[in-house]
């Protein structure tokens, strides 16, 4: 069983994207985490949205990565360019 975790951030006006991509690659988990996408959405209708989509190997390993320095890091930054939504589920 795998912890799926999927982040949709739209970034405010004038908000970086590359800037955005950059935090987020910095807070990739160094352990339990199978998959790392960190990209930019191909529709920018409604703005710009960088995407997050891991894998991790256990809820575990996420909630460890949940409070790691790193997380914490680009969440504060991402707090202040981007309002976002989440998705968690187990497959």
């Amino acid at each position: 069983m795998t912890y799926r975790h999927v982040v949709l951030f739209r970034l405010h006006e004038g908000a970086s994207a590359d800037e955005a991509v950059a935090v987020l690659e910095a807070a990739r988990p160094r352990l339990g985490a199978s998959r790392w996408t960190i990209t930019t959405s191909l529709d920018d209708r409604k703005g710009t949205v960088v995407v997050e989509d891991s894998t991790f190997d256990d809820e575990a390993s996420f909630q460890a990565w949940r409070v790691s320095e790193q997380h914490v890091r680009a969440v504060a930054h991402m707090r202040d360019h981007a309002d976002w939504l989440v998705g968690d589920w187990v497959e």
